[in-house]
């Protein structure tokens, strides 16, 4: 049964939306949308999910290898295009929904049934950018380990405002707990381009005696440590390092 490029597309989706280590068969996700979609089984949207990442560079896991020339297209089109991929696989899902007549449990990360300019609105609240980094880190705080989903953000290296084309890019993201989140935009915590933790001793500034001793027993022991990098949407080494280069002059 060959692929649509409709299909499809709600799969390069759930690629981007689910944990690459929760991509299988018992994945009641995944169960639910291949019959959506009218795939015949779960393991076939599983392969298909797993296919896109022979085309991601940034991802640290190899895909499946057995791709079609649609898996190629699909991704070249959508790569780097993240907001429109969201609004068409919605629409999509959408449609599915109503060709099967049946009352679909609703996903929870994927907003059924929105419209176009709700859809649009949220992106300024960056629903599919924390989506996209969360899932890529297993909602688990890279530097912490932390895996407390109500305490994770998805942190931008390059600042929202300073990268307009960059905002959306899962490869522009970490996943920090609230704390380190704050640490990190305030250049009180850097990371090198070799992906180790730096505490700056601005830290510490202005604090004395008990705070002091509390306040470094708490982040000391993550000096130094590596992050935990991603299985798919590795953070890009070059923004990496032009943030590093802020953090060292700002310290």
């Amino acid at each position: 049964m060959e692929w649509t490029r409709e299909q499809e597309i709600v799969a390069l989706y759930l690629y981007c939306m689910i944990p690459f280590n929760k991509v299988n068969n018992s994945n009641p996700q995944i169960r639910k949308m291949a019959e959506l979609i009218g795939r015949p089984n779960a393991n076939s949207l599983k392969a298909k999910i797993g296919n896109f990442g022979k085309f991601d560079t940034n991802l640290i896991a190899s895909g499946l290898g057995h791709t079609s020339h649609l898996d190629e297209e699909i991704w070249n089109e959508f790569n780097g295009n993240w907001q429109e991929l969201e609004l068409q696989a919605l629409e999509l899902i959408k449609e599915f929904q109503i060709k099967t007549q049946k009352d679909q449990p609703q996903i929870s990360y994927i907003p059924i049934g929105r419209e176009r300019e709700v859809v649009l609105k949220q992106r300024a609240n960056q629903y599919l950018f924390r989506n996209m980094v969360l899932s890529a880190y297993n909602g688990t705080c890279c530097i912490t380990r932390i895996a407390r989903p109500e305490l994770i953000e998805a942190c931008h290296i390059i600042d929202w405002k300073s990268d307009e084309k960059s905002r959306l890019n899962p490869c522009n993201g970490l996943a920090m707990n609230v704390l380190f989140h704050r640490a990190y935009d305030n250049k009180l915590i850097g990371i090198s381009p070799d992906f180790k933790v730096e505490i700056s001793d601005c830290m510490y500034d202005g604090l004395r005696g008990e705070e002091k001793e509390k306040t470094y027993s708490f982040f000391s022991p993550f000096n130094n440590i590596y992050i935990t990098l991603p299985k798919k949407f590795k953070p890009n080494r070059d923004f990496i390092e032009q943030k590093y280069e802020d953090f060292k002059k700002a310290n």
